[in-house]
């Protein structure tokens, strides 16, 4: 894929990723019941998003290194 391309991509998933968490994301998730994994649904949501964040990010670097060698 054309580092271009992968950073436009990129840049996508974490505008998703960041609206999710903000707006509307935080409208959809505006309660408390059910919890998940003992934790209010609202707060796993803001979690849940930054482990996403974190996995795509990890990908975007592991591509990068690939892309260099």
């Amino acid at each position: 894929m054309h580092a271009r391309r992968r950073y436009w991509l990129a840049g996508l998933g974490y505008a998703v990723c960041i609206l999710a968490m903000i707006w509307p994301g935080a409208l959809i998730a505006n309660r408390i019941q059910p919890y998940v994994l003992g934790l209010p649904f609202f707060f796993f949501w803001y979690v849940a998003w930054v482990f996403v964040l974190f996995a795509g990010l990890a990908m975007l670097y592991i591509l990068e290194n690939r892309a260099q060698d």
